[in-house]
């Protein structure tokens, strides 16, 4: 299927971590299948965008998850800023008024079919948070939602994302469960501690075998599939990845 390229505005920018800048990005509505209309732009819970960034070198194509809702607009995305990169440093330089295309949604790294309604463990690691946040967005504002819970995994104390909202959701609703993780702890931290595989068994556990969404880099998401097949006998319907590498 065809998507259409629409034109985007960035209406907002904040930091989110020393390295991550949220981006909040209000899209022109595109044509519809109805002449003479307009469609809004919407989208799946768990999809992405490609951003037509202007840099130095031309218009680059660069894929970015969505995290905010579908009911939520404008769209929001997270861009972690690679300092020898070529478009995440445009786009951490972009100020609130700058337009930019976009084209999609695009991807299937989304609830469909038995996992719509089952409980779910989301693993993200980094900005693989993103499309999960989407997910849960949506989901939280259902009270009647299933059981959740949310692995999340970064370095520092300093890089949880939305740390502040997905702090209240856990207080407020007691069928969520939020797990974070650090790699590298400071020594204030009392958490959880190592990587989002050591903590994926028992999360596991305590939902009753729920499908699990795992969005990151390449070799965490391998590692967590591995993991879910050999030590709890899941099979590949249960277990849904998007990687970012």
């Amino acid at each position: 299927m065809a998507h259409s390229v629409r034109r985007a505005r960035v209406v907002d920018a904040r930091v989110l971590s020393p390295s991550v800048r949220s981006l909040s990005l209000a899209v022109d509505r595109g044509p519809s299948e109805e002449e003479g209309e307009a469609a809004p732009f919407a989208f799946t819970a768990g999809q992405w965008v490609n951003l037509h960034v202007p840099t130095r070198e031309g218009i680059q194509k660069r894929a970015y998850s969505i995290a905010s809702g579908p009911r939520t607009h404008p769209i929001e995305l997270a861009v972690t800023h690679v300092p020898e990169g070529l478009v995440s440093p445009a786009l951490h330089a972009l100020e609130p008024g700058t337009e930019l295309a976009i084209d999609g949604p695009h991807g299937f790294f989304t609830r469909e079919g038995d996992a719509a309604s089952a409980p779910a463990l989301f693993v993200g690691t980094g900005t693989g948070l993103c499309p999960l946040r989407s997910m849960l967005t949506e989901l939280l504002a259902d009270p009647d939602h299933p059981p959740l819970a949310l692995l999340f995994g970064v370095r520092r104390e300093e890089d949880i994302l939305y740390r502040a909202e997905l702090e209240a959701w856990a207080a407020r609703d007691p069928r969520f469960t939020l797990a974070v993780t650090l790699s590298r702890p400071g020594p204030g931290w009392s958490g959880r501690t190592g990587y989002v595989q050591a903590h994926l068994a028992a999360l596991a556990r305590e939902l009753g075998a729920p499908h699990v969404f795992v969005c990151g880099l390449n070799r965490m998401v391998a590692e967590v599939r591995a993991l879910l097949k050999s030590e709890l006998g899941y099979d590949r319907k249960r277990i849904h990845t998007e990687r970012y590498d």
